[in-house]
This record gives C-alpha cells, sequence and structure tokens, in this order.
C-alpha cells in the first residue's frame, strides 16, 4: 500500500515574489530600450556634430618661414614651394617676371618671352631647380615692363602692357606655339591710361586699365562695343589699389583713404556692389583666390586681414611680423601660402583655412555677388563645375522647408481640424468607431506613392484646372452660408423643416454636384472672368510666372500626408474631453456648438496644439513628397506657383555625389544637424503639451 503525497500549494508569499520579479525584469528590459533610444539619438547627434564641426574651424597662421634665394630675383620663377630658373639668355637681364598658372611671362623693352611651367611633380626641386624651356618670343618697341599683366585659363594665356607712346598692347596665346610669336595680337591706343593699373582676365579675354577714378574696359578681338570708358561709381578717392576678386567675378578697389569698394566686372558700366567699406588697416596690397571667395589684405605695419568679401565676414586680423618690410607680397594658391620675395630671401607664411565660406554671415545672410541685381542668399555648392565659384547659403534649403511645411499644413489644419470635431463630437460612438480607422490607415500610406501621384498626375491637372482648384476653398466656405441659407428659407415656408437641419448625405452630395460644376466649366470661367488662361493671366498682370511643380503642388499632397496624424491626435483629445462638462454646459441652456467652442475646445486646446507641432514638424522632415512634387529648385520666393528646395530633399539628392571631405559634403550633414534640431524642438514641446491635458484629466 502506497503511501499518500500531500500536495504542495505556493504560498501568496512565493506568488508575490514571482511577480516583483518579473516585474523588477520587465521594469530593467523597458528601461534598457527606452535608454538605448536615447543612446542612439545622442550617438546620431554625435556623429553629425562630428562631421560638421570642422566648419567652424577658424582660420590660423600655421608656419612662417624663410628661405634664401640660390640666385638672383629676376632670373627664378616660383611655384608654389617649387623653383625654376630662366634660361640662361634671360637670367639677369632688366624686365618683369609674372607667373599665370602653367606659365610664366617676362617683358622687357623690346622682348616679351613667354615660358612653360611643368606640372607638379615634373620638375623644380628646391635643391635642385630645373630650367624653363621657352614657349614663345615676341618682338616689342618701347615697353613699359611694370606695366605688364598676364592671367591664364588652362592653356589659354592673355596679357597686356603699356608701351612708351601710350599704345595698350594684348596679345592671346591658346596653345603651345613655336618662338616665332602669338598668333593674336591687338593694340589700342589709351595715352590718357598709360599710368594706371592694368588687370586682365583669360576667361573672358577682358582688359581692364583703371587710372584715379576712371576706368578703360577692353576685350581686344570682339566684333563691336569692345571699349567702354567711364567714372567708376561713388569712388571717393584716387585708386591706390587695384586686383580681381575672386575667380574674377568682381574688381576689388582700394583708395588712399583705404577705403575697399566691390564692382561687378559682367557689365560694362561696373556697378559697385554694396556699400564700400573703411578697411581697419593701411592696406599695402591685396591678392585673392580663384577657388574660393577670400581675399588678403597686406598693411604696412605687417598686418594681415582675410575676408570673404561677398559677405564682409572677417576670418583673420593679425600682426605678422615677417610680412613686414620691402618686397612684393601675393599668394601661392595651390599651397594656400601667403609670401614676401625680396632680392635675396622669400618669406613663407602658411595659412589654414579650410572653410572659410561657413561663417555665419555666408550660410545665412544675404551676399551681393556679380552679375546679380540685388544682394540674396543662393545654394549653388557644384558653381565649380561649369566655371563659377560655389554659393553656399542654407537659407534656401531652410527657407523651402518651412515653405513647404507651411503649405501643407494650410490644408491640413481644416480637414484634420474638422473631421476630428465632427468624429469626436457629433458622430455616435458606432459609427465613430468605424470612420476614425479608415482614417487613421491613410498615415501608412507610403508618401513616395502621394509624391508619384501628385509630380505625374496632379500637377498637368492642376496646369488645366487652376482657377477651379483656386476656387474650391470659396466653394467649401460659401456652400454652408448657402445651404444654412435655403434651410432658414423652407423653414419659413414650411414648418416640417423646423424639425432638423438638412442630412449629411444631401450636404455631401450638394458639395459634390458643386464640386463637378466648378471642375467641368473651368475654361468657361476662365474666358468669362479672365477673358484668356489662368497662366497667362497671371504672368500679363502679375508677372507671376506659373511652374508646373510648385508650392501650391507640394502643399496639397504633404496637407494630405500629413492630416491622418493630425486628425488622430485632435481627434483623441477631443473625445477624451469628460463628458461631464459637456453636458452641464447643455443643461445651463447651451447650443451644441456653444458648448463646442467654449467648453470641449478649450479643454483639448494643449493637445490640438500639440498636433499642430507635430504636423508641421512631420512637414519639415518630408523627403519624398518635396523631392518628387517640386522643380527642386533652391529659390526664396513666397508664391505658391515657384518652387522651392528643401533641406531634406537636398541630402536625399546631394550626398551620394559629394565628396567625403569636401564643404558640401559637411554643410549636407549641418543641413542635417538643423532639421533634427528642428523636429526634434517641435515634437518635444508637443509631448510637453500632450502630457499637460493628460495630467489635467487624470483625477477627474
Amino acid at each position: 500500500m502506497s503511501a499518500w503525497v500531500c500536495p504542495v500549494t505556493e504560498t501568496p508569499f512565493r506568488i508575490a515574489a514571482r511577480r516583483r520579479a518579473r516585474d523588477r525584469m520587465a521594469t530593467v528590459a523597458i528601461a534598457a530600450a527606452g535608454g538605448a533610444v536615447i543612446i542612439m539619438i545622442l550617438l546620431i547627434l554625435a556623429y553629425l556634430l562630428y562631421v560638421a564641426m570642422p566648419l567652424a574651424s577658424v582660420t590660423r597662421i600655421e608656419a612662417v618661414s624663410t628661405e634664401t634665394l640660390p640666385a638672383k630675383r629676376s632670373s627664378l620663377v616660383f611655384a608654389g614651394e617649387r623653383r625654376f630658373l630662366l634660361p640662361e639668355g634671360a637670367r639677369g637681364a632688366s624686365g618683369e617676371v609674372r607667373r599665370a598658372g602653367q606659365h610664366a611671362v617676362r617683358l622687357r623693352a623690346d622682348t616679351l618671352e613667354v615660358f612653360a611651367i611643368p606640372p607638379a611633380g615634373l620638375g623644380g626641386d628646391n635643391n635642385r631647380p630645373e630650367t624653363l624651356e621657352v614657349q614663345a618670343t615676341i618682338g616689342v618697341s618701347g615697353a613699359l615692363p611694370a606695366s605688364l599683366a598676364v592671367d591664364a585659363r588652362g592653356e589659354r594665356l592673355l596679357y597686356a602692357f603699356f608701351d612708351q607712346q601710350g599704345v595698350l598692347h594684348a596679345g592671346e596665346l591658346d596653345r603651345p606655339a613655336p618662338s616665332s610669336g602669338v598668333a593674336k595680337r591687338h593694340r589700342l591706343m589709351a595715352l590718357e591710361f598709360s599710368s594706371g593699373v592694368v588687370q586682365v582676365d583669360a576667361g573672358s579675354g577682358l582688359v581692364v586699365v583703371v587710372k584715379d577714378r576712371s576706368y578703360l574696359r577692353w576685350t581686344p578681338g570682339a566684333p563691336s562695343k569692345s571699349l567702354v570708358q567711364g567714372q567708376l561709381p561713388r569712388v571717393q578717392s584716387v585708386a591706390k589699389h587695384l586686383a580681381w576678386g575672386p575667380n574674377h567675378e568682381t574688381l576689388l578697389l582700394v583708395d588712399e583713404d583705404n577705403r575697399v569698394y566691390r564692382f561687378d566686372t559682367a557689365r560694362a558700366d561696373f556697378p559697385l556692389l554694396g556699400e564700400p567699406w573703411v578697411a581697419p588697416i593701411n592696406v599695402r596690397g591685396l591678392v585673392s583666390e580663384d577657388r574660393r571667395r577670400v581675399v588678403y589684405f597686406f598693411g604696412e605695419e605687417g598686418e594681415l586681414l582675410v575676408q570673404v568679401p561677398s559677405s564682409k565676414e572677417e576670418l583673420l586680423r593679425e600682426i605678422v611680423p615677417a610680412l613686414k618690410g620691402p618686397g612684393d607680397l601675393g599668394l601661392d594658391v595651390d599651397d594656400n601660402v601667403l609670401y614676401r620675395l625680396t632680392d635675396t630671401e622669400r618669406v613663407r607664411v602658411r595659412l589654414r583655412n579650410p572653410s572659410p565660406e561657413t561663417g555665419w554671415r555666408s550660410l545665412w545672410l544675404a551676399q551681393w555677388f556679380g552679375g546679380y541685381d540685388a544682394p540674396g542668399q543662393y545654394w549653388h555648392p557644384d558653381g565649380a563645375a561649369i566655371g563659377v565659384l560655389s554659393k553656399l547659403s542654407l537659407s534656401p534649403l531652410l527657407y523651402g522647408t518651412f515653405k513647404a511645411a507651411i503649405y501643407g499644413m494650410l490644408l491640413a489644419i481644416p480637414l484634420s481640424l474638422g473631421a476630428a470635431v465632427y468624429t469626436g463630437y457629433f458622430l455616435p460612438p458606432r459609427i465613430r468607431n468605424r470612420v476614425k480607422p479608415s482614417i487613421e490607415m491613410l498615415e501608412a500610406f507610403p508618401t513616395v506613392v502621394l509624391g508619384f501621384v501628385a509630380g505625374l498626375w496632379l500637377a498637368p491637372l492642376l496646369v488645366d484646372y487652376l482657377l477651379p482648384i483656386l476656387l474650391l476653398p470659396v466653394l467649401l466656405l460659401a456652400l454652408p452660408l448657402l445651404l444654412s441659407l435655403i434651410h432658414l428659407l423652407l423653414q419659413l415656408l414650411s414648418p416640417r423643416f423646423q424639425r432638423r437641419p438638412p442630412r449629411v448625405a444631401l450636404v455631401a452630395a450638394v458639395y459634390l454636384l458643386a464640386t463637378l460644376l466648378l471642375m467641368t466649366n473651368g475654361e468657361f470661367l476662365e474666358g468669362w472672368l479672365l477673358e484668356t488662361s489662368m497662366r497667362d493671366w497671371l504672368w500679363r498682370e502679375w508677372g507671376i510666372a506659373y511652374e508646373q511643380r510648385n508650392a501650391l503642388l507640394v502643399g496639397m499632397a504633404m496637407g494630405i500626408a500629413i492630416t491622418p496624424v493630425m486628425f488622430s491626435i485632435i481627434e483623441d483629445s477631443i473625445f477624451a474631453v469628460p463628458r461631464s462638462l459637456s453636458d452641464g454646459s447643455l443643461a445651463l441652456g447651451a447650443t451644441r456648438w456653444q458648448s463646442l467652442a467654449r467648453v470641449v475646445l478649450p479643454a483639448a486646446s494643449p493637445a490640438i496644439l500639440s498636433a499642430l507641432l507635430i504636423g508641421i514638424a512631420r512637414g519639415l522632415g518630408e523627403t519624398m513628397i518635396v523631392l518628387l512634387a517640386t522643380g527642386n529648385t533652391p529659390l526664396m520666393e513666397p508664391g505658391a506657383f515657384t518652387g522651392l528646395r528643401s533641406l531634406s530633399a537636398s541630402i536625399v539628392v546631394e550626398l551620394p555625389e559629394a565628396g567625403t571631405e569636401s564643404v558640401q559634403f559637411r554643410l549636407l550633414f549641418l543641413a542635417a544637424l538643423v532639421l533634427f534640431g528642428l523636429t526634434f524642438v517641435l515634437n518635444t514641446v508637443a509631448e510637453l503639451f500632450r502630457q499637460r491635458l493628460r495630467y489635467a484629466y487624470a483625477n477627474r
């Protein structure tokens, strides 16, 4: 006979202990997951800062060195750290030597010689400088060597100088030529300008001479109107120094009072760009870079001023004793080195200036560029690909981001608010439980599909039905008033209409019928109201050019994408308002509309404001709709019929093509950082408002 075993039952103590252990495990798991999310956000933020921080690097002097020249200064040609010797027959002779690109030009009273400089890595060792080869020799008569000016663009070389009779000579060398001379040579009698400063631009073939306040503009070989003379506008004293601005887009002039002027070289009359400013140093000379918007001013006491001329942003102002003293001052653009060259030595000042055009003024404030009628903000980071300097203002991208979000909110606010109020307050619970999930399902609809449909189907539809679509909001506002008036008249005619207003089905049918009539008679309305198409009328009467992919199209597509998010939050907040509040107002004699306007909506206002902020944040971060439904034109125009470009669209389009160490690459990460900050702040504020509503009704 087996022994009887009493079953062991768990005590309440053991059950409670097991539950506490599970609760602790769940708490740890939830805390770990939340902490992981926070850590990931911080890591993303840290990486964005890591890539973008070099943009804030300050300009500074890295090293100063002095080297003794191995030969006479008149026998040497410098190309960065490389040194070359002139041919033996040209050494020691009087004259001026100018370097331009891969050319060196020497002018004497009776001869102009052109020498070819080997590319980098093919000679010019400091210890054993090589001898240059003569590329061309040109016979001249009575030349003034000090007036020589040269410039090179690729294989094209342009030079100009005066002779003793006041004749301005200009010549062009397109490719290596035999020593017999240069194919293209031009002469111009300009005796009154013979003591002026000569500047040439090989890119445009332009020769400029400035004397005192007067200028001469000459394009040798041009068929007509190649010669222009005039007075430089608003120059208050005699010109002291003259130099090309960055990439020869502007002409920089310093007068005797150290006022600095910028003139637009793209126009024959040399208009002044912006207001002149007084340099904080006594300017001894100036030079600019070709590939970046940077100008270097040298002072009489060794001062060095580095500036971005378009924004007047000062990058560096420092006294460099090595630059003080006699000698010629200049810039080796290839090595980013400033130098002072005397008869016996060359002093080199190496700068570190990785991102000169990414200061606050350059990125966000208006700048005046050559070829423009007014200052503005422009985003054109790949300008070097077409021979111009890049324009790196993030303002057009930020403007386009907010413009797209605002136009989307103009549609999303009335749709989401109206639908949420009707669903959460007026609809019976049985119908609400079906309508609400149906609207919320639109939130899962891919935005790339919305952008695709907007760009390929809605954009052409807007072109054909622009006036009816613009009249739709007027129709939506006018029909309720019209229906209310009709119902009031019917109440006066028959007592049976006093029981209830028109049903929803009837109102919807009237809306659909009115919309159909409006859309099918758009061409008639344009002919009756405007006597032409809406697009032609906009251009004729207002000067507004209609672009097929514009902000109106983006607003319609983005409004549809934002509406479900805002609807869900607003509807939940309205439905969550305790019924006791609205019932109390109804018991005191208020109508349902009065109860809604004065009780329910004020109580739900924190969540409604939260929904607005989340909607704006959703619009700011949208990418595919903006990318597919706009022309991606970085313009700062508020009109609904112009294009735009957002921060997110620029990141998607340009980041794969940008070099990993380029300024454009880092600026795109800065754009991502700005977008991250905007959405983070808006979502945080929205959550705070939601918590306020939750706490307000937690104990009711």
